[in-house]
């Protein structure tokens, strides 16, 4: 079984996070709308500051993804969480070096459960390119089904929205 660990952010973690994102830049250019050349330590203190005030605030939830060996390999997020629907998106990236070993699948996996025992989360929700296959089968593989299409977007992907109920 792949083991994985979610675990609130801490400050302490930008300088993983931001080595995360120095190994894999090829992919993240490519599939994350947030990343941008100029990414830098400082960046990722920025982000990790603002997602530890969001999980504090409970609006989003902020975790690293963690491997056997307890090292930061991703971050996993839920956020825009709706006290009044039960909805929250769901993002997730891993290093490349990380990826294809079931670790994105387990996280995902992980997050669910968390979210239907513990939390008034009740659909999950979240946007995928169509030519995103690895990130699709994720989200597939964990029950998520595609609900709706959403218009070209301006790197030229085609957004798919999936979705998946909680008990």
């Amino acid at each position: 079984m792949t083991v994985v660990v979610l675990r609130p952010l801490e400050l302490r973690d930008a300088p993983a996070i931001f080595a995360a994102v120095e190994r894999s830049r090829e992919a993240l250019r490519r599939w994350m709308v947030w990343h941008d050349d100029a990414y830098d330590v400082k960046s990722a203190e920025a982000w990790v500051q603002y997602a530890v005030a969001a999980h504090t605030a409970g609006n989003s939830l902020h975790f690293s993804v963690r491997d056997a060996d307890d090292q930061i390999v991703g971050v996993l997020s839920l956020e825009d969480i709706s006290p009044e629907t039960g909805r929250a998106m769901i993002g997730y990236w891993l290093a490349t070096s990380a990826t294809g070993r079931g670790l994105g699948t387990r996280a995902v996996r992980e997050a669910v459960s968390w979210a239907a025992a513990h939390s008034r989360i009740r659909v999950i929700w979240s946007l995928v390119a169509e030519a995103n296959a690895p990130s699709r089968r994720v989200l597939e593989s964990n029950g998520f089904t595609i609900v709706g299409v959403r218009e070209r977007d301006e790197r030229g992907d085609i957004p798919l929205v999936y979705e998946k109920a909680l008990p």
